[in-house]
């Protein structure tokens, strides 16, 4: 007989699963930003600009810390490992996350592309200097990798685990489709088309979890598409500017389509360009696991 803890299998409920993992994320950040302000370490963003190596070292210990939480977590759990959420360590992780990279580039590729035909953007090519490339492009794609990874590990590998056994596939998707946009609401310039949109984009990335089982794809997705769109088209992403970037790229006209000050992620075209794109992959996508890895039975 369950209790209002644990279901009839023993195992701790999946409300009181999400709860326990929450609060230790929450833990996870404010022990960092508090340990970085005690410490007096220099500024992850400056004049809404992204500093490269300070980034890095944010990114590390959230993404590091979170990484080994929902290790603990399924472990200690559910009994099992980060094969449960779509993160097995096999060599098919990395080309996953490299088919994700290329498949995360499409909708901001298509979007740029439409924009420079249509007249209502513009782009310029800022030179690849080795000094840079070294002191802040590669940081800059190194922690974008592993901020991508932290917010995939935590909204499509264990929180959609979790909401997984008690709702439908669609309603979990919807969930946490609705977290990822309300968890951009506070970034400079947020509008409720970003948000929308954003969460637009988290549902289908969802669904695409469920189609295919694999988080590395759904991690070099978010990468791909960061990545694309703010390192080497140089547009602003989610209301933040990149300091270095390979091209420097300008979007004029109504909001609706440029996305105004939150950035092209809050525009018309890109929330298009996304829907074709994710939803041929979910059609498209083979299975890399069975259904009972990702969702419990």
């Amino acid at each position: 007989m369950g209790t209002i803890f644990n279901g009839r299998n023993g195992q701790l409920r999946p409300l009181w699963r999400i709860v326990i993992f929450l609060i230790f994320t929450v833990l996870i950040v404010l022990a960092v930003n508090i340990g970085w302000r005690l410490l007096d370490l220099p500024p992850q963003r400056t004049d809404g600009q992204t500093q490269a190596w300070p980034f890095l070292a944010f990114a590390s210990l959230v993404s590091g810390g979170s990484f080994i939480l929902v290790a603990l977590l399924l472990r200690a759990i559910e009994g099992v490992g980060l094969s449960a959420i779509g993160l097995p360590l096999r060599k098919n992780a990395i080309s996953d996350t490299f088919k994700g990279t290329l498949l995360g580039a499409i909708p901001v590729s298509l979007m740029m592309i439409y924009a420079l035909l249509s007249g209502y953007g513009a782009i310029s090519f800022n030179g690849i200097e080795v000094k840079a490339l070294l002191s802040a492009v590669a940081p800059l794609l190194l922690a974008g990798f592993l901020l991508a990874a932290w917010e995939e590990l935590t909204l499509r590998g264990y929180l959609l685990r979790q909401l997984s056994i008690s709702l439908t596939p669609l309603g979990a998707a919807l969930i946490t489709g609705i977290i990822f946009g309300l968890l951009h609401s506070g970034n400079p310039g947020a509008n409720w088309e970003g948000v929308l949109y954003t969460a637009a984009g988290g549902m289908l990335m969802a669904l695409l979890m469920f189609r295919t089982g694999s988080l590395w794809l759904l991690i070099g997705y978010h990468f791909g598409w960061n990545t694309t769109g703010s390192v080497i088209f140089g547009l602003d992403l989610s209301g933040f500017s990149e300091s270095s970037t390979i091209f420097n790229s300008t979007l004029t006209g109504e909001d609706w389509l440029t996305g105004g000050n939150y950035g092209f992620e809050a525009s018309l075209p890109i929330v298009v360009a996304e829907v074709v794109v994710l939803g041929a992959a979910c059609l498209f996508c083979n299975r890399s696991s069975k259904p009972a890895d990702f969702i419990p039975q």
